[in-house]
């Protein structure tokens, strides 16, 4: 079997196949995809009990809402924390058809990161071989990151991103607007990225696409902004302005916060510094070989303009690092990581040619086993729930009165456990709060919200100051049956009447 780059007359032997050309192979090759998903899905099952804290706030709204109780997260309170509509939506389906909301969360979760891979496999790699196309989705399917996402609107997110670029490539731009709305309903940010295919059409084409393609998003969008106002009084979930406050706070850190991925080197790459060096020097390798390569140099400009823009939204409005906004370079390093071997492959095919061959197929597939070995053995941790948080939730479900209000910061999981109404200090699921931590006002809060419970760290985050004054002005005091190493459950004092 032969590479062939498009726009180049030459073919290159390939290091990965025999000779001849096995078109017979393309038939099947989307089962073949799916083979090549299998370790994706061991992984996923492995990983089937992960609770991200974020991700519990999703299933919380969508619990509610199965029970009939209304897509809420505090019931009787109608604030749009749903950062993901279409996320929230399709979680609902999956809900009704699987009875276990965990379940259906991280089944979820595979089955669109599996499809994003395949999607991407047919934008990117269409041109090669079914070999390095099941090796993509081999490298990209056992990369640890992206299993630290799931519950998360991310690989959805991803799926559009690719769905998206596939149409464009294919000139399918009623399926283009088609997804281009669903892909804005799942993350916001989408629109940078639908903002370059509109200027490729306009390069492409050199006039405007037909008003025909903008009916259905316009549809969808305008359809989603409509239901938010009817049913939570506000067009836009509270979600976005709360994470701009946050960044405005200082609370969680200095400088263009969103350049501060260092934590990302142990969660990732198991700080491995060989790890981290070999993927960085392939995609780079990848990259550089792409975008000089004529039938292919759109798609790639296509892909480092939506990241730039995508990057500038998230460093100069200050929003916080939170590990899941950085799933698309983590998706394109893992293009260009596939690319870069591809260039090895090539090179080595043309200088050590048919007696040194052998050598130079063994040394790819170990490079390309070793990638895989150090993916697998990162994503192949049985992770769960947060332990602490969620024995917390639990201690709050049997030991406070049901209809008990507790305020904290990091509400996911207890939240999810406790069972509780829920005062979220930073503001995710209560207004008012956000805007009060952006401005630094770290106790006024607690003029607007009367929580029975206030659960703090201990020693105390800078969040949680606010509740520290109260507690030294005698408004709160500690509860000793709450007995949480490195936390503390602070109940609220009752006050005297006031006599006429």
């Amino acid at each position: 079997m032969k590479f062939s780059k498009v726009g180049n007359a030459h073919q290159i032997p390939s290091l990965f196949s025999g000779k001849g050309e096995h078109r017979e192979l393309e038939r099947w090759r989307f089962f073949l995809y799916l083979l090549s998903c299998l370790p994706l899905f061991y992984l996923a099952w492995v990983n089937r009990n992960y609770q991200l804290d974020d991700a519990l706030i999703y299933l919380r709204y969508i619990r509610n809402f199965l029970n009939g109780e209304g897509l809420v997260y505090n019931l009787g309170a109608y604030f749009n924390g749903l950062t993901s509509p279409l996320y929230s939506y399709l979680i609902i389906l999956a809900g009704v058809l699987v009875n276990n909301l965990q379940t259906a969360n991280i089944l979820s979760a595979a089955i669109f990161h599996a499809s994003a891979l395949i999607i991407f496999t047919e934008v990117f790699f269409i041109q090669q071989s079914l070999t390095i196309r099941c090796l993509f989705i081999f490298l990209a399917g056992t990369f640890p990151y992206f299993f630290l996402v799931y519950g998360m609107e991310t690989p959805l997110f991803m799926l559009m991103i690719g769905l998206c670029v596939y149409c464009y490539r294919k000139e399918q731009y009623f399926w283009l607007g088609v997804f281009s709305g669903f892909l804005i309903l799942t993350r916001v940010e989408g629109v940078f990225l639908v903002v370059v295919l509109l200027v490729g059409y306009l390069l492409r084409h050199r006039r405007l696409p037909t008003y025909k393609y903008f009916i259905v998003p316009l549809c969808l969008v305008s359809a989603n902004l409509i239901f938010n106002r009817l049913y939570y009084g506000a067009y836009l979930p509270a979600t976005g302005s709360a994470k701009i406050w946050q960044g405005q706070s200082g609370l969680w850190g200095e400088g263009w916060l969103f350049l501060q991925v260092g934590y990302l080197f142990g969660w990732v790459f198991s700080s491995s510094y060989l790890y981290l060096f070999t993927v960085t020097i392939l995609s780079l390798l990848g990259f550089i070989n792409s975008i000089w390569i004529p039938g292919n140099r759109e798609i790639h400009c296509i892909a480092a303009a939506f990241l730039v823009g995508y990057s500038c939204f998230f460093i100069f409005l200050n929003i916080p690092n939170y590990h899941w906004y950085y799933a698309p370079y983590f998706m394109f390093a893992l293009v260009y990581c596939t690319e870069g071997i591809l260039f090895l492959a090539n090179r080595l095919s043309r200088i050590l040619r048919d007696r040194w061959l052998w050598a130079a197929r063994s040394s790819i597939v170990l490079l390309v086993a070793t990638l895989i070995y150090w993916g697998s053995s990162v994503a192949g941790i049985n992770r769960s729930s947060f332990t602490p948080y969620k024995n917390i939730g639990i201690w709050l479900s049997q030991n406070t009165e049901k209809d008990a209000k507790v305020a904290l910061v990091e509400i996911g999981t207890i939240g999810w456990y406790s069972h509780r109404y829920i005062v979220d200090i930073l503001g995710l699921v209560n207004p008012l709060n956000a805007r009060f931590i952006g401005e630094k006002k770290f106790e006024e809060w607690l003029n607007h919200y009367s929580p029975d419970y206030i659960l703090i760290h201990d020693p105390p985050w800078p969040h949680e100051v606010g509740a520290g004054k109260a507690r030294g002005a005698g408004r709160f005091e500690r509860d000793l049956r709450f007995n949480f190493a490195g936390y503390e459950l602070l109940k609220r004092v009752p006050q005297p009447a006031l006599i006429p």
